[in-house]
């Protein structure tokens, strides 16, 4: 049987009383994942809804046929359930799941959950209730993440004189999809000197951010803030700091990892290109000014 205390902990679960908690809980199974362990694969077909108890599960797409590389579509954690649409529509798997640390999940399949709710109709439409929350949630979020990337689209179609420039030009534009006050710094790698240089600062509250680390990483550094890096073809190519005046949630902060994975992608990208770009136009010029002479 599952364990109640850790399951009135659950969002899904919040409304049903001590004695249905229990009843529920004994159609779950619990199982154990080591980091890494795919949970289930994209277009796999599927019926069982997964609670995290502990640990961490990533839901990502594959970018490529051979499933070598993937984009990650969100980062949930304990408290946090997936597979919902499995259950309530039979559907195949749209992404697949893994565990990115390791991970206990309860897990309850079609048959029997429909059996309880048939059962309990009342807390059946709890249930229900919470699981379309937290979809429209997550849709949301997906909406503003597709708006940010088209706008970010049109940076992209944009001559930039530098990586620096594009860079700065990123950060002006995203600022305003974060919701609250934040303070943001951003850097472009100098290769020659092996040092970060600012390309660009907004600060909306008083507080001076953390010193960047020695070596960048992409990751939370504290409860508010952010580190960014980007790279690309085996280097660093910049990163930036993002920092909020209030710690977010749990939530937030996995929505806000994957938006800055997304960007640190993009960013990488463009500014290699950026890079043989600039590259180009001074090989151009130095060869127009040799003929000149």
């Amino acid at each position: 049987m599952a364990d109640i205390e850790k399951l009135k902990g659950i969002t899904l679960f919040r409304n049903l009383s001590d004695a249905m908690l229990a009843e529920f809980s004994g159609y779950f199974k619990r199982t154990a994942y080591k980091a890494g362990d795919v949970v289930f694969r994209e277009k796999s077909a599927g019926s069982t809804l997964y609670i995290i108890v502990e640990g961490e599960v990533v839901i990502e797409k594959a970018m490529d046929e051979e499933g070598r590389e993937f984009k990650t579509l969100a980062i949930l954690s304990a408290g946090d359930f997936f597979g919902e649409m499995a259950v309530i529509e039979g559907a195949a798997r749209f992404a697949q799941a893994r565990a990115s640390r390791d991970a206990s999940l309860y897990e309850v399949g079609r048959q029997e959950f429909f059996s309880f709710i048939k059962e309990h109709p009342d807390t059946g439409i709890n249930i229900f209730s919470e699981i379309m929350r937290t979809v429209f949630r997550r849709l949301q979020h997906t909406s503003s993440e597709l708006t940010m990337l088209f706008d970010m689209s049109r940076l992209l179609l944009a001559t930039h004189k530098s990586p620096a420039a594009f860079l700065s030009s990123v950060m002006e534009e995203i600022h305003i999809y974060l919701e609250g006050a934040w303070n943001i710094k951003a850097y472009v790698y100098n290769g020659f000197n092996a040092e970060y240089e600012q390309a660009y600062a907004r600060e909306t509250f008083r507080k001076d951010l953390p010193a960047l680390p020695a070596r960048a990483e992409s990751g939370w550094l504290d409860e508010k803030t952010y580190l960014m890096a980007c790279a690309a073809e085996g280097r660093p190519l910049g990163c930036a700091l993002f920092e909020r005046s209030a710690a977010p949630s749990g939530v937030e902060k996995n929505n806000l990892a994957t938006i800055f994975n997304t960007i640190s992608s993009i960013l990488g990208s463009a500014m290699i290109n950026i890079e043989h770009q600039a590259e180009a136009a001074m090989l151009e010029k130095l060869r127009k000014t040799k003929n000149t002479i």
